[in-house]
């Protein structure tokens, strides 16, 4: 029976039922000082709703930190019987792919265990749960959202970091408690004891303890242990919390002094009671320690396999003398230490008490290594907060040992995986201080590419003046020939050197030898960050093919290699080649790939190009609304991330829309207060600060000006990298509005050879349109009629399918009459998810269809005409391991189907007649080469996981265009010849088709 707690307790249970009711999940926190019934909250919660049919797993947190990283989600898990779920997550070589992994595999597996029955979660002392598990409480509140789970955490509001625990897990129910009314107080301690509290004393009592029935239980029991539970005799000594303190060290005081000794070892050792080391480190037999706590469980010291509050621990630990201390560390270390040798424990535990006698004066050595072993353990587990703490306890107490600059490298690391690039900072710059005074080029290579973004450079700071200096001092270190180390540098160098006086043809040069080095190499993690680095060195008009093999390739490499970081550079290369060839349905498809991608790693310096990307494809619509959340919602992030690029670019996507939409004119302040706060957050750049005055300048009317801008930029030399396009673009409008003739000539000589494409800002933070458009109104300015309606005919294709807003600017400028007209009906080509319905549309024809997988998978096929999908991306599988049981076909058959094929190939060459017939048979014999062969051309095991995968989304692939061509014949025969499947499925369309989404 609960007593005290009536409202609290409808409050929790009534949502909770609703949760069962409406199948709409939720988190919830229950606050209070220690002893003021959090736990009995939560157990009364429990009670009520397994009689309602709910499932629970509980898990009471441990208060020491010998845990490893997730074991409060394991040991729920392992209450479901999905314990598996954890152990079994493959560990990847990337920490937030890693992280993600398992977030999605405990998401999974909570996910299983409510499909038959409503589930509670209970978490007591959340507060002393590892970093990593309160972190994936926060974030699988999106996972509850469709689930009947209920998630309760129970923490005390007392500790320094509570503030924090509730903002990292906001918390949809939030309860705090307070100390229990006086006649409340005394019953809840008559049924804690067995004892009424006298009427005299029920007021003193709640005075002492302030409501709370722990301590309140606590003082009756000493009370009535003395025989002076009366209100005459007791008189209240001091107030709390010291009087508690006192109330237990008097308790316990009545223990025997041996059996107080072992209980303060044993406090010392941990939260949880393990007897047979408490047995090891004390030089006892096992029984005499079962009988010491027997004797401690009667007198409510320990219950169970834990002291019977942390109050009671902590009193106990207190008593311990400093030498006594380092003794039992250093003893209980040692033994661990055997455990973990032995594979019958973690390292953490052993590293824990390790290092605590290393900090009274013990041996350093043993520590350091454990230290190292369970910051990697914890990596491995995804604990990285655990992984920093270790490593700085370890570089602390080690000196200036030899191994002090791998320690701090592996801080560096961790500290970036952890979300603090300070720390990482401050770590790799010492540790390029020792590799300078060692002459360690291997340690120096490490700092300097740690300090210049980590090891993976998903994004370097360009504002940092160091980091060419300290790339160059590293390269210059290296021995000769090729290296990883040294691809690695030639390639973080041709980034640095952005936005300096450097020739464009050394960042090629650089990047080229890099990437060359990394194929010679053979080395995976290298060739994809040199390829991204070559990327950004070609970044101009002149290179969107090569960047898009690149991001292709960089995509392959990071799946194959579990790179997910690595994934998600090559995809936000990819979107801005898309766009900048003007293929906007990719580009959408490819946008929501990156946020399912980065979303669930729930990292603020990865997931801001989500906003970014669709703030400006919502301004290109003309979906303001939408746009102005975006941008909202990148402001926040940007500040979470510390990210000066987000920040950058969030102004220059303000800046476009500003002036696209035609108030730069009359509203003059905010795009130049804009552009300022641009022009202060990057380097000098003085081309594209001319370009955008000249714009200005001419959107205001100030055409002197204007003209005297365009002057300054027509004698300037503007390098054609990723801004060179953006450039003219505001040149071609500035021009026409000036009335600069010789600027517009310029700008169209310049831009002609480019007709075909988009205009492009920064990292897709906004859109000029396509360069038709500008070719267009020069060629009008210019007096060409002729090309301009050629190029504005282009521009309305490449424009309309940007969005309505760029289609009506074209429209606008080309003359056409009033913006808003949609393309003509039979132009449409439609694929679209509503709720639970697709809408098809192909050849002037409309259907319905209601979901499937099936169409899923289409769909992301069409986003991608001409691209190969791998079937784990479809399957939402990858990287399952399994056992493979045999090839589907044998080498000689495969041998014979390649051999038909190569005759086929002839015959068709030189046949006049019977060209049909042959390809079915081609056709027929491809598809069976497709079932039986994968990566490489190499025969497919027949029990692996991919094999499922294939097979299951060759089906449903199938199984769609079969009901799409009952509905649709004509688009059912489109993708039927269109549409191939296999390990790698594509879309590979005989002609063109815009699909819309």
């Amino acid at each position: 029976m609960l007593v005290g707690r009536v409202a609290e307790l409808r409050e929790l249970h009534e949502a909770a039922a609703r949760t069962a009711a409406e199948r709409r999940g939720w988190v919830g926190l229950v606050g209070g000082e220690p002893g003021i019934g959090k736990t009995r909250l939560a157990a009364a919660c429990a009670a009520r709703l397994a009689a309602d049919g709910f499932r629970t797993a509980w898990v009471t947190c441990p208060e020491d930190r010998g845990a490893p990283p997730f074991w409060v989600w394991g040991q729920l898990l392992d209450q479901l019987g999905a314990g598996a779920a954890l152990r079994g997550e493959t560990v990847a070589a990337d920490p937030e792919l890693a992280r993600f992994l398992l977030f999605e595999a405990v998401s999974a597996a909570v996910r299983d265990a409510a499909a038959s029955r409503p589930l509670l979660l209970v978490m007591d002392d959340v507060q002393w749960a590892d970093p990593g598990s309160r972190r994936l409480l926060g974030v699988i509140r999106g996972a509850l959202a469709t689930l009947p789970v209920v998630a309760l955490g129970t923490y005390r509001d007392t500790e320094p970091a509570a503030d924090a625990l509730c903002a990292e897990v906001g918390p949809d129910r939030h309860l705090v408690l307070g100390g229990l009314a006086p006649d409340e107080l005394a019953a809840a301690v008559a049924m804690a004891t067995g004892s009424a509290v006298p009427d005299a004393l029920q007021a003193g009592l709640h005075a002492r303890t302030a409501g709370n029935p722990y301590f309140a239980a606590e003082t009756v029991r000493l009370l009535r242990a003395e025989g002076r539970l009366d209100a005459s005799a007791w008189r209240p000594a001091e107030p709390l919390p010291g009087t508690v303190r006192a109330v237990l060290e008097r308790r316990l005081a009545r223990l025997p002094a041996p059996d107080a000794e072992l209980l303060r070892v044993a406090a010392l050792l941990g939260d949880e009671l393990d007897p047979p080391l408490l047995a090891e480190v004390t030089g006892q037999t096992l029984a005499a320690v079962a009988a010491v706590l027997a004797t401690a469980g009667a007198a409510r010291v320990v219950s169970r396999d834990r002291f019977a509050h942390p109050l009671v621990r902590e009193v106990l630990d207190a008593q311990l003398r400093p030498e006594e201390r380092a003794r039992v560390h250093a003893r209980a270390g040692a033994l661990l230490a055997g455990r973990y040798r032995a594979g019958s424990a973690g390292p953490a535990a052993a590293a824990r008490h390790l290092l605590a006698a290393a900090q009274l004066g013990g041996e350093t050595g043993a520590a350091v290594e454990f230290a190292r072993l369970a910051a990697a353990d914890a990596v491995l587990r995804l604990g990285y907060e655990d992984a920093v703490r270790l490593l700085s306890a370890a570089l602390a107490v080690a000196g200036h040992d030899s191994g002090r600059g791998e320690l701090l490298c592996a801080l560096g690391e961790a500290a970036l995986a952890a979300g603090d690039p300070d720390l990482a900072r401050t770590a790799y710059a010492e540790a390029a201080g020792l590799a300078r005074r060692a002459g360690s080029a291997e340690l120096l290579a490490a700092a300097a590419l740690g300090v210049t973004g980590g090891q993976g450079g998903f994004e370097v700071d360009l504002r940092d003046p160091d980091r060419v200096p300290m790339l160059t001092e590293a390269l210059e270190a290296q021995p000769g020939g090729d290296s990883s180390a040294r691809a690695a540098l030639l390639g973080r160098l041709s980034l640095a050197l952005a936005f300096t006086e450097a020739a464009p043809e050394r960042r090629e040069a650089l990047s080229a030898e890099a990437v060359a080095m990394a194929r010679r190499l053979c080395d995976p993690a290298v060739l994809t960050a040199a390829l991204a680095a070559r990327s950004d060195a070609v970044s101009g008009p002149d290179h969107v093919a090569e960047r898009r093999a690149a991001a292709a390739e960089i995509i392959r490499l990071a799946r194959a290699g579990g790179d997910r970081a690595g994934e998600l550079l090559g995809r936000r290369l990819l979107v801005v080649a898309l766009a900048e060839a003007g293929e906007w349905s990719a580009v959408d498809a490819e946008i929501s790939s990156y946020a399912r991608l980065a979303g669930d790693l729930a990292q603020p310096r990865l997931t801001w190009y989500v906003p970014l990307w669709r703030g400006t494809r919502a301004l290109m619509r003309g979906d303001l609304a939408i746009a102005d959340e975006c941008a909202r919602e990148l402001g926040e992030l940007a500040g979470r991330a510390g990210s000066v690029n987000a920040r950058l670019l969030g102004l220059v996507q303000r800046f476009v829309r500003t002036v696209s939409e035609g108030h730069a004119g009359s509203h003059a302040d905010e795009p130049a207060g804009d552009f300022a706060a641009i022009v202060s957050l990057i380097p000098d750049d003085p081309q594209a600060a001319g370009c955008a005055h000249a714009l200005l300048h001419a959107h205001r009317g100030q055409l002197a000006e204007a003209r005297a801008d365009l002057d300054r930029m027509m004698a300037a030399k503007m390098p054609r990298d990723g801004e060179w396009l953006p450039k003219y673009a505001q040149v071609a409008v500035a021009a026409v509005l000036a009335g600069h003739r010789s600027a517009a000539e310029l700008a169209y000589q310049r831009l002609e050879p480019y007709a075909r494409q988009c205009a492009v800002e920064g990292i897709l933070a906004g859109s000029w349109g396509s360069v038709a458009a500008h070719l267009g109104l020069l060629a009008r300015y210019l007096g060409r009629a002729g090309d301009a309606d050629a190029h504005f005919a282009r521009a309305a294709e490449l424009d309309a399918a940007a969005g309505a807003a760029m289609a009506a600017r074209t429209r606008e400028w080309a003359g056409a009459g009033p913006a808003g007209a949609d393309p003509a009906p039979d132009d449409l080509a439609l694929f679209r998810l509503d709720g639970e319905v697709w809408t098809l549309r192909y050849a002037g024809r409309t259907v319905r269809l209601r979901d499937s997988k099936g169409l899923r998978d289409l769909a992301v096929l069409l986003s991608r005409p001409g691209e190969q999908t791998h079937v784990s991306e479809l399957a939402g599988a990858a990287g399952l391991p399994a056992a493979d049981v045999g090839p589907v076909a044998d080498r000689r058959a495969l041998a014979a189907y390649r051999e038909r094929l190569r005759r086929i190939d002839a015959e068709l060459d030189a046949a006049d007649a019977g060209a049909e017939a042959l390809n079915r048979e081609r056709e027929a014999l491809l598809a069976e080469l497709a079932a039986a062969t994968g990566l490489g051309g190499q025969p497919r095991m027949a029990g692996s996981a991919t094999e499922r995968m294939r097979k299951a989304v060759t089906y449903r692939i199938r199984h769609a265009i079969a009901r799409i061509a009952d509905a649709h014949p004509e688009l059912g025969r489109h993708l039927l010849v269109s549409v191939r499947t296999g390990t790698w499925c594509g879309y590979v369309p005989e002609r063109r088709v815009d699909w819309r989404r």
